[in-house]
């Protein structure tokens, strides 16, 4: 798991802004303040994943429930997670999708203008 690669590809999603909270955990948000990933520990990293796909996630070697954030839907994924960075790079973009989905209509042809990887 290429850590600098998936912050970078977080950077790049339309809207996204990034905070430092929690006594150094990275916060990439959408739309002020909806979590799309999180960073921590140096090497994990989590996101939301789509409701049927979350068993089968923490299945994958190297990912697991996403401590505080699993009953949100989150997955986390550690140095060891066995899924190769493109796929990971589409999951996080999937968690873009899905927290710009709970978001005001017009925020979202907002943002979904400018969104490259929608389709």
């Amino acid at each position: 798991m290429n850590v600098i690669a998936l912050r970078r590809h977080c950077e790049a999603l339309v809207g996204i802004r990034h905070d430092v909270k929690w006594g150094g955990v990275d916060v990439y948000s959408v739309h002020q303040t909806k979590m799309v990933c999180i960073f921590y520990d140096g090497n994990k990293m989590a996101c939301k994943v789509p409701d049927d796909l979350f068993l089968m996630m923490a299945e994958i070697p190297g990912c697991r429930p996403a401590p505080h954030l699993a009953r949100v839907g989150w997955i986390e994924f550690g140095l060891e997670c066995t899924l190769p960075n493109a796929e990971i790079e589409s999951i996080i973009t999937r968690s873009w999708h899905l927290v710009v989905d709970k978001l005001p209509k017009y925020v979202q042809k907002a943002l979904r203008q400018n969104d490259s990887h929608h389709g």
